[in-house]
């Protein structure tokens, strides 16, 4: 019996991991696929201001002292009409500054569905590459990403972006 139980157990562990690998390489997909829309769409020429932020508006921790955020025609769309919620195919890109302006990493927030919860995120550094924290790499649904912005309770603006109202 306890032979049985301990082949459970590995098997159950290593099944865990399985599917923790899973999404992890399929959020790793999305965040390339995602980095390589970015660049083909030139967010930077073509994409809106955040409503209301110019560019290198003060920022605050875990993002750079400076900010400046770009956000797609559904997200602007959504927050021009003062949307509860932003509506499925919001992309919010938040460029995160040191205080002599060299850019530090790119966030990112994508709507992938209707629900309040429906977002992929993900943290870059300059070059693209997904940013990690130790071993684990900030693309998906990462804990502090959620954390932060789920506990905020002044509206949209600090929910879905983390910026204040």
């Amino acid at each position: 019996m306890k032979k049985i139980l301990s082949v459970f157990l590995v098997l159950a562990a290593l099944s865990f991991l399985y599917v923790e690998k899973g999404i992890a390489e399929d959020s790793m997909e999305k965040a390339k696929a995602l980095w390589d829309m970015m660049q083909s769409d030139k967010y930077q020429e073509t994409w809106a201001l955040y409503p209301g932020k110019g560019k290198f508006y003060k920022g605050q921790e875990p993002h750079g002292m400076l900010l400046t955020t770009y956000v797609n025609t559904a997200a602007d769309e959504g927050l021009k009409s003062g949307a509860k919620e932003l509506p499925k195919g919001s992309i919010l890109i938040k460029e995160n500054y040191k205080p002599d302006k060299t850019l530090a990493a790119i966030t990112v927030m994508d709507k992938t569905g209707d629900g309040k919860d429906d977002w992929f995120w993900v943290k870059y550094t300059p070059d693209g590459s997904v940013a990690k924290k130790g071993e684990m790499s900030l693309a998906g649904k990462p804990g502090g990403c959620i954390g932060c912005h789920a506990a905020s309770t002044s509206g949209i603006h600090n929910i879905m972006t983390g910026l204040p109202e």
